[in-house]
């Protein structure tokens, strides 16, 4: 049974935001609320201490080795993404800017640095998340819940962890998202409404490509989400939109309306669910693609039998405590061997990189549990306390 802490300590506020600690620091909570431009403000003013080395690792790297120069990122990952955003984005990346004391620039760059990477054709990928949704008659209440391991290098153990917690006061839908700090796209994202996304690696099968004349898909997502009440809305909005990486995408809402997309930069391609659970991974598993469903570098397919295979131990019994469980077991043994009756996750680095941290949610309740493995506990989150 899994370990649950609940602490949520004030640390900081900044207007009428606040921003909490788990109880060691491994995330920081915050709880933003105004404009969009007053949200990132006070995001900046949060994060100040806490984007120096995401920056030097992911932007300064790229520029020391002569890969781009600092005024060609800022053109092409800076003003150009701010530029084609929305009005709500571009104000928020503002109000981080003053937050921070940076150039607007300066703070979208840090923001599409993952993006900027891969353009460059020197990143190892977005590496190998894995997630699992349970739903109906799969779960012990019938409410939906999903799970979710963001898997990248061991760099990215050292990066503060943010959970930002977005109370708009423009009318739009509040939002929460766990991200690394200074990345402010949708990495693990949910709605007052309970609708979910999270983002996986698809240029395994989408291609190493990044088109730099569209704008960005990550940064549009949180606009689907301050946008959408249902996945039905956003699987529209989905449709509707062309990516500029390849990537797959977890979508849920309270309902139990489940699906993926997969995206290369030509098309977007739903893949719904046979049953009432849905694992997806870092492989194209819908079968109109006509594609080979190839595994990867970090073990896609493994990590997928091993989430439906737990799944079905458990079916008509999941709730919180079963998903974070199914999210605790290895992939793998001690000496590199695949773990028998084994799961998604990765506490140490055996293939292509390692599970950095992980999200549990109820879309329904709005309860969501975060953890970095091998250094926290499961801690509890209760988003109806913080969507205000």
């Amino acid at each position: 049974m899994a370990t649950i802490t609940t602490d949520l300590n004030a640390v900081q506020t900044s207007g009428p935001a606040t921003m909490y600690d788990t109880g060691d620091n491994a995330f920081r909570v915050l709880q933003l609320a105004g404009s969009w431009y007053e949200m990132g403000e006070q995001y900046g003013t949060f994060v100040k201490d806490l984007v120096d080395p995401i920056y030097q690792s992911q932007v300064q790297a790229i520029y020391d080795k002569g890969w781009m120069t600092e005024a060609g990122a800022s053109e092409l990952f800076g003003t150009r993404v701010l530029q084609a955003s929305s009005t709500r984005r571009q104000q928020f990346y503002r109000g981080v800017a003053d937050g921070l004391g940076w150039p607007v620039e300066k703070v979208v760059v840090l923001d599409q640095s993952a993006t900027m990477g891969m353009y460059q054709g020197k990143l190892h990928a977005f590496a190998g998340c894995s997630s699992l949704c349970a739903w109906a008659d799969a779960t012990a209440d019938g409410h939906t819940y999903t799970g979710r391991n963001m898997d990248w290098g061991e760099e990215f153990n050292k990066f503060p962890v943010v959970f930002a917690v977005y109370n708009p006061t423009d009318g739009s839908n509040r939002v929460a998202n766990l991200n690394w700090a200074g990345w402010l796209w949708a990495m693990s994202a949910i709605n007052d409404k309970g609708v979910y996304v999270d983002v996986h690696d698809g240029t395994s099968m989408g291609g190493m490509v990044v088109s730099a004349e569209r704008p960005s898909f990550i940064n549009a997502v949180i606009d689907f989400l301050a946008e959408c009440d249902t996945s039905a809305d956003l699987s529209n909005r989905f449709n509707g939109t062309r990516t500029d990486v390849a990537f797959i995408w977890t979508v849920a809402d309270a309902t139990g309306d489940c699906f993926s997309f997969e995206t290369n930069l030509a098309e977007n391609r739903r893949r719904d669910p046979d049953a009432n659970v849905l694992a997806v991974v870092n492989t194209f598993l819908n079968p109109d693609w006509g594609y080979h469903a190839r595994d990867t570098v970090s073990h896609s397919l493994e990590r997928n039998e091993n989430l439906r295979a737990r799944a079905a131990d458990h079916h008509g019994t999941i709730e919180a405590d079963t998903m974070m469980d199914i999210f605790d077991i290895p992939l793998f043994n001690d000496d590199g061997t695949f773990k028998e009756n084994g799961g998604p996750t990765k506490p140490t680095k055996q293939d292509a990189d390692l599970t950095n941290h992980q999200i549990v949610t109820n879309p329904k309740t709005l309860d969501v549990w975060l953890k970095i493995p091998l250094k926290t506990e499961w801690r509890h989150v209760d988003l109806k306390t913080l969507f205000v």
